[in-house]
Parts: structure tokens; sequence; C-alpha cells
């Protein structure tokens, strides 16, 4: 199996119409070609968690209308898949990734229903300066002290960029997913955040790794489809 994610942007329309011209048209397109385990991300809490903490939105995430995750038997026939997505956005970021689960969520909203909080959505490439082998090195650091970092986050999930799929995707090496259990839980600091020096030695540690100036990322509404 492989798994592809798919980011639109720009246009979109409503945002409260956009799950279910995904799950209208896209879903039943996967589907078709044996796709699974798929996700629909919709940024319809931005204006709150804006108001809430500026901090939680990074980069041009205003732009992103909605997120499409789907496990296929494999990528070939994709473009039935595109074809049904391009219209919910002016470009579509397509990506092949290998999914590290480092903490898989605990939730199973069933079939289109929604899982409970909020999930963070984050999509990073590496300095110029830094080489690949040790971006991957300090990833993985990085991904240990999260745990310490976000003592409440319920689940991690990892994706590593394999290659692009869309001749309008930027390059990006990683996309991931933190779900917390509620939009306090993800605007509140001090809930947030953990111990005051995992924050020092976080911060000293993620420029060794992460982009801030190509990095986008922000609060989401996520939904499963099986």
């Amino acid at each position: 199996m492989e798994k592809l994610i798919y980011v639109m942007v720009g246009g979109g329309g409503d945002v409260s119409e956009r799950l279910p011209r995904i799950a209208e048209q896209a879903v039943p397109a996967a589907r078709e070609m044996g796709g699974e385990s798929m996700a629909v991300l919709v940024p319809d809490k931005i204006d709150e968690i804006r108001r809430r903490c500026p901090a939680r939105i990074g980069g041009d995430f205003d732009s992103f209308s909605a997120v499409f995750e789907v496990w296929l038997p494999t990528l070939d026939p994709r473009a039935r898949i595109e074809e049904a997505l391009r219209p919910l956005g002016d470009s579509l970021w397509g990506y092949l990734v290998s999914e590290s689960s480092m903490a898989p969520c605990p939730h199973d909203p069933g079939e289109g229903g929604r899982v409970p909080g909020i999930t963070q959505w984050g999509i990073n490439d590496k300095p110029a300066d830094v080489a690949l082998e040790d971006f991957y090195r300090e990833w993985a650091v990085h991904s240990k002290l999260s745990f310490d970092l976000h003592p409440t986050r319920e689940s991690y999930i990892r994706n590593a960029v394999a290659r692009r799929l869309t001749p309008e995707a930027p390059s990006y090496l990683g996309i991931v997913l933190e779900r917390f259990p509620s939009l306090d839980h993800f605007t509140d600091e001090s809930i947030y955040f953990g111990d005051p020096a995992v924050v020092k030695q976080m911060s000293e540690h993620v420029p060794s790794f992460y982009d801030f100036d190509s990095a986008i990322t922000g609060g989401m509404s996520e939904y499963r489809f099986r």
C-alpha cells in the first residue's frame, strides 16, 4: 500500500462545503481503485485559533482549502482522484509519503465522522545548509523530544515525503499530524507546552532540521473515511 497526501491551495469556496464535496467526489473515486483509510482535513477553526493563539498558525496557512489523505494499492491510477480534487483549489499539491505512526490516533469516529479535538497539520523542509542525512537524524531526535514538549497530545503521525506527484507541488520533506484532545489543549500555551526546560531545549534544537521560512502549519478539523 502507498500513502498519498493532497493539499488543495487557494479558492475552495465556502469552508462548510469542502468536506461534502470531497466526500461525494474524491472518496468514491479513491474507493473504486482500492483506496482505504482516508482522511479529509479542513481549516474551519482558523479564525477562532487565531483569536485565541496566533502562534498556532504559521506560514501561509490561510491559503489552504483542504487536505486529503488516502492509502492505495498502487498510485498509478491516481489521476481520477486528482481530477476530483482540483476544482477545490487553485492548485493541487500531491505527495507520496512514508508514514511513521509515532503515536497512533486513539479515536475511531466511524465513516465520515470527525476526530475529536483538533489536528495540528504541518508541512516543512530543511534549511539549505543542512545535509539530508542530518535532517532525518535531527527530525528523529525532535520526534522523541516532542512527547515531553506536548504532554497532552494524543497522537503523532510523521510522514516523510518520498516524491512529488503534481507538477505545482513545492519541494517539502515532511508532513506531520499531531492531534490534541480539544481546542483549549491546542491554544492554551500553559497546556500545549510541557516543562519550560523542554521548551527551551526544543527551541534550540529545531533550527537544526526545520526551515521556518517555508514551513506552513495550523489547526484543522479531521474527518475519517474507511
